[in-house]
């Protein structure tokens, strides 16, 4: 009802969001301030009803922090981006276009729903030092808990302030331009080259760049404007008379510091000393909330990369196919764990494998042992079956057999792959391609 700006209603705050608040200035190397208070920042625009926004201005939450960008993000160099403030403040409105013609439809569900705004310091000079700032952001915040920052749901939002200048001239010399409501990481990247470029040209040909509010154009790759922008003065910011201030003991902030996770840099220096694993499974594993835990309750007395391989292709590809997180799946580690077991050992292949991890995943929750029996698998290790199965599908085949003789390689994937079917997945794919390989090879010699 406040949201909407009806009047008797007045704002509450929720004690959640200063947790998570706090957490996220702590990851983020920031000191938590022991005072902090509301302010109403006014302006007049259709997403906002109440004709200001409730923010932190003046007292923040939370000051200072940073983000390094070096070698892992794929710079040459390392840079520290400095955070100059964290604050709470109301979301607004969503703003829906394209529905009814020549009309800009307001959707008033987040608008007054408190958010966290991260405000970092003007040390980015290229759309590439943005974009891994904002990724690394991202990572970080989700690894700790605060959100789960799927920017395609809106859940993390980027504003973006662009300013170019003379080459001899100082480097913040340049209006501004702020760019509001990137929802992804190439939106991000793109709409800065574009708003830049769209400077450049105008004070290449002696134009004067106006401060303004901008919106980015993804089909087009061009930005457009959204509104004069606003200088501070004119939000006639004053102190929010309906909520308090917030007063923070040390004991309260050290509460909070000791239950934070560790930090993504250190658990990618663990992961990569301890386990030997590669830094694409590190960088995978550490981006989805609950994995790297998931993946430490598995890997004891198995072989830390093969579980790390299972995790982030055929666990993620079934999480990507149903639309899930890690979090919400229904695979346990217990049925992820007798699968990899069954597996090593021989009772299962590969291929029966992902069937049980399908069926885990559909909401089986009988074990894995306790699957195989039900399926009655076997697998076929004995060669001579295997080559009887593999001398049928080439008689079967003599076209495909043909060409792989003329030195067309491909068709080998075809043969063993109907030579899987052919033993319903039950032998080991390694078993099959040499036994094929070797009939193939005898008939080159025939």
């Amino acid at each position: 009802m406040v949201d909407a700006s009806i009047p008797g209603f007045l704002p509450r705050l929720n004690p959640q969001c200063i947790d998570l608040a706090a957490q996220a200035v702590l990851g983020l190397n920031g000191q938590v301030q022991h005072m902090s208070s509301f302010d109403r920042k006014h302006y007049f625009y259709y997403d906002q009803p109440l004709g200001y926004q409730i923010t932190q201005h003046f007292y923040p939450i939370g000051r200072g922090g940073f983000i390094e960008l070096g070698p892992d993000e794929g710079f040459g160099y390392t840079k520290r981006v400095r955070i100059n403030q964290i604050q709470l403040e109301q979301d607004t409105a969503k703003s829906v276009h394209g529905v009814s013609p020549g009309h800009v439809l307001i959707d008033l569900n987040r608008a007054g729903v408190a958010l966290i705004e991260v405000v970092s310091e003007p040390d980015m000079e290229t759309a590439e030092e943005a974009t891994q700032f904002v990724r690394k952001m991202q990572m970080l915040l989700r690894h700790i808990g605060v959100s789960n920052c799927n920017m395609e749901d809106g859940s993390i939002r980027c504003d973006v302030n662009v300013s170019v200048h003379h080459r001899d001239s100082d480097r913040l010399s340049g209006t501004r331009c702020e760019l509001k409501n990137l929802n992804s990481l190439k939106v991000i990247r793109n709409a800065i080259d574009a708003e830049a470029t769209r400077q450049k040209n105008i004070l290449v040909s002696g134009g004067v760049v106006d401060q303004e509010t901008r919106g980015f154009n993804a089909q087009k790759g061009t930005t457009f404007l959204s509104r004069t922008k606003e200088s501070a003065p004119d939000y006639r910011y004053m102190p929010d008379p309906d909520i308090p201030e917030i007063r923070i003991s040390a004991s309260w902030i050290k509460r909070v510091q000791s239950m934070l996770p560790e930090l993504p840099e250190a658990t990618r220096l663990r992961l990569q000393q301890q386990y030997g694993l590669s830094r694409e499974d590190i960088e995978t594993m550490i981006n989805e909330p609950g994995c790297v835990s998931f993946f430490e309750s598995s890997v004891s007395g198995r072989d830390p990369k093969r579980v790390a391989a299972w995790i982030t292709s055929e666990v993620f590809g079934q999480l990507s196919y149903r639309a899930q997180n890690l979090a919400n799946s229904l695979l346990t580690v217990e049925q992820f764990c007798g699968m990899l077991d069954a597996l090593s050992s021989g009772l299962i292949t590969s291929a029966q494998a992902k069937q049980l991890l399908i069926e885990f995943m559909d909401g089986e929750k009988r074990s894995a042992s306790e699957m195989i029996k039900v399926h009655g698998w076997k697998v076929i290790s004995d060669d001579a079956q295997i080559r009887e199965i593999v001398s049928k599908i080439l008689d079967n085949h003599p076209k495909e057999v043909a060409g792989y003789l003329k030195g067309q390689k491909r068709r080998l994937n075809f043969l063993v792959g109907k030579a899987m079917e052919a033993t319903k997945g039950q032998a080991r794919p390694q078993d099959v391609s040499r036994i094929v390989k070797e009939l193939l090879e005898a008939s080159s010699v025939e």
